[in-house]
């Protein structure tokens, strides 16, 4: 896979259609990206290499929407009129299909005109009154396989392909994070995996924090493959690059399940390489007891992508009797259970005072058998206490036979 640093070296530098003052605009906003400047509050820091590329990218058509407009007189109306012309199909993509991610240009724009407004370039935030929510056309399509299909495609795989795909499967790492993984990652015989948040150079691999986690079904094969491709501990694990990776796969796919629609909504022959992250969260979701252990696998601050594919899966309907009852209920019968562990801690404290009754009934009787007998003890199996609860729930000593041996 290219260094995404040397892309971004060269995209960078490339010229856009866009005139050279709004061109000059967006250059400045780049260079405060990648240097970490005038960023919004709630993501300070430095914009990876890969963030950096989508920017552009995006706000080059964006911007393109506006041909003879400056920057400073894009309108809050026009910018509000454009993503509802691409939200209903009007401004289409050059494939003629109309954009599902309407949101997501709407999330760039929002950076970009927070910015300019900080720059002064605006007099106002004309992006300030857009929201995402109202431009998202639902939950994104992928291709779900299950663990059965994943296991058939998995075992159809050529050598190579077969233990990359057991391994993102195996370790829910998501591929950009897969791709900067090198040999000397894994330890204990390539049955743990550390996924640094940084390398010495600087180099981000985390896309959130660091992490060990273990793995489970993959450690075999992929010793194996590293043995095979002759992999040094400084090279890189994955060696065939994205697009390669993803045509081989999505051909796979299509020859294995035709080409039908999944549960996710998206055909066999649209699978990527997130597609096999998807899957592998799907497996390991009834497999965690806790939250807290999957999202650290998986690399989540949040629980909310937790939530998604329990209910992707139907595991959010998991109400009970318990559940049913109404806070009535509830309190009638936690009163209830109160005032039974009360009784039982009165009925323990009974019985200690009993025992003690006894012990001493029984210490009194036995003084005044040895008087009777001259003060001697008595030892015979003859010499018997018997006890009983009376009426009142106390004990007493109802028979003592003296020794007859006297």
């Amino acid at each position: 896979m290219q260094d995404k640093k040397k892309i971004w070296e060269k995209k960078k530098k490339e010229s856009t259609s866009l005139t050279k003052e709004n061109e000059k605009n967006l250059n400045k906003f780049l260079k405060d990206c990648e240097l970490g400047m005038n960023m919004p509050k709630g993501s300070k820091g430095l914009r990876s290499y890969g963030t950096l590329i989508k920017l552009k990218l995006s706000l080059v058509f964006l911007l393109s929407q506006f041909p003879k407009t400056k920057i400073k007189d894009i309108s809050k109306q026009k910018l509000h009129k454009l993503f509802k012309d691409m939200l209903e199909g009007k401004i289409k993509k050059k494939n003629g299909e109309i954009f599902q991610g309407v949101d997501d240009y709407v999330k760039v724009s929002k950076f970009f005109f927070g910015w300019t407004f900080k720059q002064k370039i605006h007099k106002e935030n004309i992006s300030e009154d857009l929201s995402r929510a109202d431009y998202k056309r639902g939950k994104p399509s992928w291709v779900y396989l299950g663990n059965d299909k994943m296991k058939t495609l998995i075992d159809n795989a050529r050598g190579d392909y077969r233990a990359l795909l057991l391994f993102l499967y195996d370790s829910a790492v998501r591929p950009e994070e897969a791709y900067k993984l090198r040999i000397s990652d894994f330890s204990e015989d390539y049955t743990l995996l550390n996924i640094p948040d940084k390398r010495t150079d600087g180099t981000k691999v985390s896309k959130t924090f660091e992490r060990t986690i273990k793995l489970k079904t993959c450690s075999s094969i992929l010793k194996g493959y590293i043995a095979t491709s002759g992999l040094k501990d400084d090279d890189l694990l994955i060696i065939p690059n994205a697009p390669a990776f993803n045509k081989y796969l999505k051909s796979l796919t299509k020859s294995l399940f035709g080409d039908g629609v999944t549960k996710a909504r998206g055909k066999y022959s649209e699978i990527n390489l997130y597609a096999i992250r998807h899957n592998s969260v799907c497996f390991w979701l009834d497999r965690y007891k806790t939250n807290k252990d999957l999202m650290y696998r998986c690399g989540w601050s949040k629980e909310d992508k937790i939530f998604y594919y329990s209910e992707f899966l139907g595991r959010r309907d998991t109400i009970d009797d318990e559940d049913m009852m109404t806070l009535e209920d509830k309190n009638k019968y936690e009163t209830e259970i109160e005032k039974l562990k009360k009784e039982i801690e009165k009925s323990k404290v009974k019985q200690e005072e009993n025992k003690e009754e006894i012990k001493e009934i029984i210490k009194l009787q036995i003084e005044e058998l040895q008087k009777q007998y001259g003060g001697k003890p008595t030892s015979t199996k003859e010499d018997v206490i018997k006890t009983f609860p009376n009426q009142e729930g106390r004990y007493q000593v109802v028979e003592l036979k003296k020794n007859p041996s006297k």
